[in-house]
């Protein structure tokens, strides 16, 4: 199993996995993507979605209300919503495509011993924003409705594998430039969700082997967490897009298999197919799984955990298209443990091995005898600086930051990342 950078805190919620654990189902063919990110883990932990909305917005969902797979959310009273937004009206589950279809069921598909989706209690919100026979702004105008409509619908989450950089002739394509998180309609809309609590997963794009290599829009918007593709054996797949974005974020964000995925099509038959647009869904019920364990635990905090949870967040890899790596589902969920009990307590010591340290309001206080420190940093939920000091500085001060979630970094004097701590500045 990869080396993960938060291996040491698994053990650290014994209580909750005897109290919550459960016998996982038979994933059948899904059971190597969901092992790849350690869901088995956390769904044996009892999170399985339950009772977190995902909004999906794609291109059409034919065959849903035929399929199988998905009698299991029906009978659960699962399906919360659709809309077509493309006609402004009611959906039909029958001309309007596929990718929808296969989307949905990498998430909430469920047949035991066949096929298992990653959040398969999660309840579901069908909107259809995509016309697949052009590619117009219109369509990006659509998602931006359906922004507002999953805000209505009392949404956790919103998933899209939808990618935009170049339009149909007359409509004006974007180029790399515009990929800054704050010039496309489609980006604005995703950071304007976040911004309302709403946890936003989108992917990297498909151009990774393409003249245009990027990322596309909404994944270069600095507040959602955006997602690469990789194979079952944890490697690259060759057409997920290189980061960063136009304004330098490491994106992706984090992967998940999207070489190779088991979906459902809308005949039922269940095949391999490829695309980032098969990861982005993975990793909306693995957040799915890690709000219902942490209700209280905002959209920007769970990214913050996805993101410290994965193998290569020390040493992000944004030349190799890997972006911080391959989170760990159980790791993410020690890491909102530890920020669902210390959060409350700030005031006192937190104590760890090498060191302890305190949050008050103005400042970070550091207590230790290592000679191993070197660099102090501050960070945002975009992983932006936002302070720093060198040790033997005993504090870093906090007066200025805005109220919200930030992460505290400890150096060694090579510059290595030896701990990360997540805080609150109130």
């Amino acid at each position: 199993m990869i080396k993960r950078f938060y291996s040491s805190l698994i053990l650290t919620c014994i209580f909750a996995i005897t109290s919550f654990a459960q016998t996982v189902p038979d994933y059948g063919m899904t059971k190597e993507q969901i092992e790849v990110l350690n869901l088995d883990c956390l769904h044996q932990r009892g999170f399985t979605g339950k009772g977190v909305t995902i909004a999906h917005f794609d291109d059409g969902y034919d065959g849903f209300d035929e399929l199988k797979a998905f009698e299991y959310a029906k009978v659960n009273n699962y399906v919360k919503g659709q809309y077509d937004f493309q006609i402004d009206g009611n959906m039909k589950y029958k001309g309007n495509g596929s990718h929808g279809t296969n989307t949905l069921s990498i998430v909430h598909g469920y047949l035991p011993g066949q096929y298992i989706g990653t959040a398969y209690d999660a309840n579901m919100l069908l909107g259809r924003t995509e016309y697949t026979p052009t590619e117009t702004h219109k369509e990006e105008e659509n998602w931006k409705y359906a922004v507002n409509w999953a805000l209505e619908n009392n949404a956790d989450i919103i998933t899209s594998s939808l990618q935009y950089n170049n339009f149909d002739e007359g409509q004006g394509s974007y180029k790399y430039k515009d990929m800054d998180g704050n010039t496309s309609i489609i980006a604005k809309a995703a950071d304007y969700a976040a911004s309302k609590g709403i946890l936003v997963v989108t992917i990297q794009g498909n151009f990774g082997t393409s003249d245009w290599y990027y990322l596309a829009t909404p994944g270069d918007a600095d507040s959602v967490l955006t997602v690469g593709a990789v194979g079952v054996d944890g490697m690259k797949a060759g057409f997920s897009s290189y980061g960063p974005s136009a304004d330098g974020q490491v994106k992706p964000d984090v992967m998940a298999v999207g070489f190779q995925t088991t979906i459902i099509e809308p005949s039922g038959d269940i095949r391999k197919g490829n695309g980032t647009s098969f990861a982005a869904p993975a990793m909306a019920g693995f957040v799915a799984c890690l709000k219902q364990a942490h209700p209280l635990r905002s959209n920007m905090e769970i990214i913050t955990a996805v993101r410290q949870s994965a193998d290569r967040y020390g040493t992000p890899d944004v030349k190799g298209g890997y972006g911080y790596g391959i989170p760990d589902a159980c790791v993410a969920d020690d890491i909102l443990t530890t920020m669902d009990n210390q959060f409350p307590k700030q005031k006192s010591w937190t104590q760890k091995s090498e060191y302890k340290f305190k949050v008050k309001r103005n400042k970070i206080k550091i207590k230790t005898n290592s000679d191993k420190i070197g660099m102090l940093t501050v960070h945002n939920t975009l992983e932006e600086v936002v302070s720093s000091g060198s040790w033997p500085s005993r504090k870093i001060r906090i007066k200025r930051l805005k109220k919200g979630n930030y992460t505290f970094r400890i150096a060694d004097k090579d510059g290595k990342i030896i701990a990360v701590e997540n805080f609150l500045k109130k």
